[in-house]
């Protein structure tokens, strides 16, 4: 206690030097910038991943099920995965990759034969939808739902015709050629991702024709009550004996979406350790200024020494100093990255309208704003890491002060 007692009373004392005091300052304000800074852009990561899972799950399903060829009693199937509580749709499926052409433009896609009804039960098709209506689609034969990107890039637009070539083989009497198809673009759809530029969806019946099914799909698209609990239902439905019986694959969002995940973790781990840096040169100031506070104070450590304090509850008193500055710096810097990772959209949106910018153009960007999500496990961690590293490098002045010698202080006073 009494050492705690005087590191305090030496932290708040009023005769330290011009400089000291000065360093002391600085030291704070390059601690709790740090961490204010770590905590927003550890939120705005947050956001922006986020942001891309809502939107990419808009059109894609949380499971896939497979199997080596098409699927026959699908319908079994599908009343089988109902039975599970964690499952709260399933769609039939059929398609794969597929070039779709206009009279002068060629592009590869990923074709989705589906079934409406169904369907709404896995994807915001419906809401996403933002030129046509699925009534209309689901009555036209050989109708075809485009990405914006894809429209864009095609240069087509509601009720114009494009050519769907679909790759497998269809044996005529002339000879063996691919399946090739008409459609009429009956809708437009814009997740605000890269499914945008990718995705195209036609009717399952038409899907079966193209591709040459009958009673047969190519997979059963399966959503879930919690996407972020899909490996503990991955596992579960692994080890089904129905699954096992008939040799079914499972894909997860997250196994078809891993690369880039992977890349938004990667890029979340890289600015943490960015700023870490930022942190652990500010806390590096701390050597400095209590190397100068143990040598303006080495009269009053070699008084104490000489009544009987020991080396330790000295070794305390600087901590305690040193430790009280810190904490002042995790309060504010947390205060300030908390506040600011709440309420920053709203403060994005006012600076674009007070000056009259997007600070992310719409017409280039998928996301236009910008989304922060704090999560309190980035702020214990901050809080955490820089207690961590402020000990540290208070320790080695802590330690010299326990090093001076009454005697040797004093002699010359």
């Amino acid at each position: 206690m009494l050492s705690a007692w005087i590191g305090l009373r030496y932290q708040r004392s009023k005769n330290q030097q011009g400089f000291l005091s000065l360093l002391s300052w600085v030291s704070l304000l390059g601690m709790m910038l740090g961490i204010a800074a770590l905590i927003v852009v550890l939120s705005v990561m947050n956001g922006f991943q986020s942001e891309i899972k809502q939107r990419i799950l808009s059109v894609i399903p949380h499971l896939v099920i497979s199997g080596k060829g098409p699927i026959d009693d699908y319908s079994s199937l599908k009343n089988h995965l109902l039975q599970n509580k964690s499952i709260t749709g399933v769609s039939p499926w059929v398609g794969g990759d597929a070039m779709i052409a206009t009279k002068s433009q060629l592009l590869a896609v990923t074709l989705n034969g589906i079934d409406i009804e169904s369907e709404k039960t896995i994807t915001d098709l419906p809401r996403i939808l933002t030129v046509g209506n699925l009534k209309d689609f689901n009555q036209h034969p050989f109708g075809i739902i485009l990405g914006s990107g894809i429209a864009f890039q095609l240069g087509v637009q509601l009720g114009q015709k494009v050519t769907v070539t679909f790759p497998k083989m269809l044996v005529t009497p002339f000879g063996i050629k691919p399946r090739t198809k008409q459609f009429t673009v009956m809708g437009l759809f814009e997740a605000g991702a890269d499914v945008d530029a990718t995705d195209a969806f036609i009717r399952l019946n038409d899907a079966k024709l193209l591709a040459g099914l009958k009673g047969q799909v190519d997979a059963l698209r399966v959503n879930t009550n919690d996407i972020f609990s899909v490996s503990t239902i991955y596992h579960s439905l692994k080890n089904d004996p129905y699954i096992e019986k008939h040799n079914l694959t499972i894909t997860t969002w997250e196994m078809s979406r891993q690369e880039l995940f992977s890349a938004i973790k990667m890029e979340k781990v890289m600015v943490m350790l960015m700023l870490t840096l930022v942190i652990a040169v500010a806390a590096f100031n701390l050597i400095s200024m209590m190397s100068m506070m143990v040598s303006q104070k080495r009269n009053d450590i070699a008084v104490l020494r000489m009544m009987g304090m020991q080396p330790l509850a000295v070794l305390r008193i600087f901590l305690v100093q040193g430790l009280s500055l810190a904490m002042i710096s995790v309060v504010f810097g947390c205060a300030i990255g908390i506040f600011l990772s709440w309420n920053l959209a709203g403060l994005i949106s006012a600076v674009e309208q007070l000056f009259g910018f997007y600070i992310f153009d719409p017409n280039v960007f998928y996301i236009t704003g910008l989304p922060s999500e704090l999560q309190w496990s980035d702020v214990f961690y901050v809080i955490g890491l820089t207690l961590i590293l402020s000990t540290v490098f208070i320790l080695y002045p802590a330690f010299r002060a326990t090093k001076i010698k009454p005697i040797e202080a004093l002699q010359y006073q």
